[in-house]
């Protein structure tokens, strides 16, 4: 009996089991069956997607096409490889390939790179591309290229531009000192300390990193007050971390132009590579703790405290400041904007003034002695007023020229707001970029004198052309109303960097030669060439 019911009982558990496969078998078949279909609706909609797009953007390019063909447009050089057009040929031999454009095609015509067609504008018509500022904009190029809203997110609406115009500029005379007694010991800490009392010569390589940490330590103790070495890393550094984004060429944007940037700006705002944050957090906890301070001292000492006279301390005397709840990444965004405004531009015109004295030091003597009766009106700290700068004519003259011989073969990009009309009848279509063909500029005998090429320091001491002084033949801070704001504080700085270091010190090219500067495309950065030091004997 108890067998017949164990069978009974097997026997029913198979057929309910039986059941229960089959359940799931249908389950399994309907959640296959709804799956495909949602795939196959996904891939229908995907296709869709794609197919719309793509129609969108042809339709984008053929009206764009159409309006352009109304246009009289700058002559296109002609090129040879589809796709890549002058991309090579302005990397690898910009000089020799712009300069055979213009010859063909004339002052203003177009070539072909990084997948977009581009405008290159000579001498005779830069000065529209500089002036017209509700035209062409310097700003907007640069925001096409460089993500810095997305580096810099707390900094909002606020230009650095605007920060240095209203904090800085208008107290030149005020900050020379501390321009001075800052850059002293810095030049004593980063030079002297490796030559040391001993008089052998010391040999430097790349002056351009020596020089960044040299030319930040003034402008940190201006920005922000006390300041140490962590800082002044940051200060040097934070440019040259940051202008990877200019460095890396585009090459997404042969695919479509302007992709190179947005993939960019997904990189950092995901959190996979964003090389302003580690200076972000150096800023912020260096801002804090002079903020705290300085808000308890004030409120320590009353009428008696101290104030520091720096642009950090204005910031916090700003309407709407909340001393309570400090927003200290906007206030180390701001910092940041500025450094990526002066850091660079101040080093790079140090670094080739220097280089440019070494290569030739048959110049030396003759600022030497400029330097000693400029000096005599130093104090006992060696400081000297403001007004002395205006007496160091033949330093002044050697920096223009250096300036004027940067190097570049074009720059000042700019992005074309609206269609504009050249004077001679060429036209340019709105979100086109152009660019000024400077080295056209600094090779024309009739805007630069006899031997536009060769290096003469002081051909502009009976000129009344100061190396801060823009102008139709001399561009390396752009030109009109938008032209760069930070010009006055960066020769100021420069001449005094110039003024200590002949005083003290004695260089020359380690290789006893001119060292050129060196070429990245159509641009020129500082030479890596190296220089003997040695100090003067008195």
């Amino acid at each position: 009996m108890a067998n017949i019911v164990w069978k009974r009982s097997l026997l029913c558990a198979f057929f309910s089991n039986a059941k229960i496969q089959s359940v799931i078998s249908k389950r399994n078949i309907y959640i296959k069956e709804y799956f495909t279909n949602l795939i196959c609706l996904s891939h229908q909609k995907m296709y869709q997607t794609i197919i719309l797009g793509s129609i969108l953007l042809i339709s984008l390019y053929i009206s764009k096409r159409i309006r352009e063909t109304k246009l009289n447009m700058p002559p296109l050089a002609r090129y040879k490889i589809p796709i890549i057009g002058h991309t090579y040929s302005y990397i690898f031999n910009s000089e020799e390939f712009i300069k055979q454009c213009k010859k063909e095609y004339g002052d203003i015509f177009s070539i072909y790179v990084w997948g977009r067609v581009r405008t290159i504008v000579g001498k005779e018509y830069a000065q529209e591309i500089l002036s017209k500022d509700d035209t062409f904009s310097f700003f907007v190029a640069f925001r096409k290229r460089f993500p810095g809203d997305v580096l810099l997110k707390n900094l909002g609406a606020i230009s650095p531009i605007k920060l240095l115009k209203e904090h800085v500029f208008p107290k030149l005379n005020f900050y020379s000192e501390r321009m001075q007694k800052s850059l002293h010991p810095a030049t004593q800490k980063y030079i002297d300390i490796d030559i040391g009392d001993h008089d052998e010569p010391k040999v430097f390589n790349n002056m351009y990193y020596l020089m960044a940490r040299i030319i930040s330590t003034p402008i940190a103790n201006i920005l922000i007050g006390e300041v140490n070495d962590e800082i002044i890393t940051t200060f040097a550094e934070f440019t040259r971390d940051l202008s990877i984004f200019l460095i890396i060429p585009p090459f997404l944007d042969f695919i479509y132009p302007g992709l190179q940037n947005y993939v960019n700006r997904i990189v950092i705002k995901s959190g996979l590579y964003n090389p302003a944050i580690k200076h972000q957090d150096i800023l912020i906890k260096h801002i804090k703790k002079q903020a705290c301070k300085r808000l308890q001292e004030k409120e320590k000492y009353g009428d008696s405290w101290k104030r520091p006279d720096d642009f950090l301390q204005d910031i916090m005397e700003q309407d709407g400041f909340d001393s309570n709840n400090v927003d200290y990444s906007s206030l180390a965004d701001r910092i940041c904007s500025l450094l990526f405004a002066a850091i660079h531009t101040t080093t790079g015109g140090c670094a080739n003034a220097f280089m440019d004295l070494a290569s030739r030091p048959q110049y030396m003597q003759e600022l030497y002695e400029e330097q000693l009766e400029v000096h005599k009106e130093a104090d006992e700290d060696g400081i000297l007023p403001f007004e002395a700068l205006n007496k160091m004519k033949k330093l002044d003259s050697f920096i223009r020229e250096s300036l004027r011989l940067t190097g570049h073969i074009v720059a000042l990009e700019h992005a074309v707001l609206k269609d504009h009309t050249f004077l001679n009848g060429l036209q340019v279509p709105k979100d086109r970029l152009v660019y000024v063909y400077v080295d056209d500029v600094n090779q024309d005998e009739s805007l630069q004198g006899p031997n536009p090429k060769s290096f003469e320091p002081f051909r502009h001491v009976d000129a009344n052309a100061l190396a801060s002084k823009i102008g139709k033949n001399y561009m390396p801070f752009g030109g009109g109303k938008h032209a760069c704001p930070g010009r006055y504080f960066a020769i100021n700085e420069i001449k005094f960097f110039m003024h200590n270091v002949i005083l003290k010190y004695n260089f020359r090219t380690a290789s006893g030669k001119v060292e050129e500067r060196r070429r990245v495309g159509p641009l020129a950065l500082p030479s890596s060439g190296a220089i003997i030091i040695e100090k003067r004997v008195k």
